[in-house]
């Protein structure tokens, strides 16, 4: 079988990208043949037997909607209502292009419940909705993180991933500055190869303080490497009452508290790992 699969954008640190190139490759093992395009040609998305979307709101992935015979569209949390209202007016404008390709989709891919539930409400016509287990493509059963890590001195904490508005990291900061000197926090937003791997042997503890990710890979690369993890209900696939042998910590009520409640939370769970 031959599929197509198009993302706005493939560089190494765009999460669609990654989930994309997950499923290709599970796809390739299964004896499929696969192809990542950004624009592909009207010839292409015909003769493909399935095309695969990633994420949304762009004219390319509008584009493979309209040409593909059997669209399946991973939307990546692009429908979470608090997504929607960043840089909503854009949004609002291109939604009546942006549904009618979703309706085209013979399957919309979420990757959690809830995403399920964010397609759901924005277009309620599209035909299906299926709710994948990204979570198959890691080995998440490291062991208990404290166990055989060092923690003398103070407690170093890793943000990984871009400075976005939509990803908290300014409660996070908050929360390190009131501790003191009992914390250490490292924000890496582009690293690669040797320089990423360094930066994961220094972590202890991985902190998503995120507003909205339906999935949060960097909670799945951190805790296949054993590392204790804090992560927020903005990444619901990570609320599903799994602790992963005590090393991670869902922080529930964070997208409805205030600011100063949200940097409480976060420096409480960061003193639960200190303890």
């Amino acid at each position: 079988m031959k599929i197509v699969h198009v993302c706005a954008g493939w560089e190494e640190n765009n999460g669609a990208a990654r989930i994309a190139r997950l499923i290709m490759a599970e796809q390739s093992g299964l004896g499929h043949e696969t192809t990542a395009r950004i624009w592909a040609s009207a010839r292409e998305l015909v003769a493909a037997d399935e095309v695969w979307i990633h994420c949304a709101w762009k004219p390319c992935l509008w584009w493979a909607a309209l040409w593909g015979k059997r669209v399946k569209w991973v939307p990546e949390a692009s429908y979470d209502p608090i997504r929607l209202k960043y840089h909503g007016w854009k949004k609002f404008l291109a939604g009546p292009v942006e549904r009618w390709a979703l309706r085209r989709a013979e399957c919309v891919i979420a990757t959690c419940e809830a995403e399920a539930g964010w397609i759901r409400r924005y277009e309620p016509k599209v035909k299906r909705v299926e709710v994948t287990d990204i979570k198959r493509f890691f080995r998440l059963d490291a062991g208990e993180g404290p166990k055989g890590q060092d923690r003398r001195g103070a407690l170093r904490v890793l943000y990984m991933g871009r400075a976005h508005p939509l990803k908290g990291l300014e409660y996070l900061e908050r929360a390190v500055e009131e501790l003191g000197n009992q914390v250490e926090l490292k924000v890496a937003s582009r690293v690669f190869g040797e320089e990423k791997a360094r930066i994961w042997d220094w972590c202890q503890v991985l902190a998503l303080p995120t507003l909205s990710d339906n999935f949060g890979l960097v909670v799945a690369e951190a805790l296949e490497r054993g590392k204790d993890v804090i992560v927020t209900d903005g990444a619901p696939a990570w609320g599903d009452g799994e602790k992963y042998g005590g090393r991670l910590e869902y922080v529930k009520g964070f997208l409805a508290a205030s600011g100063e409640d949200r940097t409480e939370m976060l420096r409480l769970a960061i003193l639960r790992k200190i303890a």
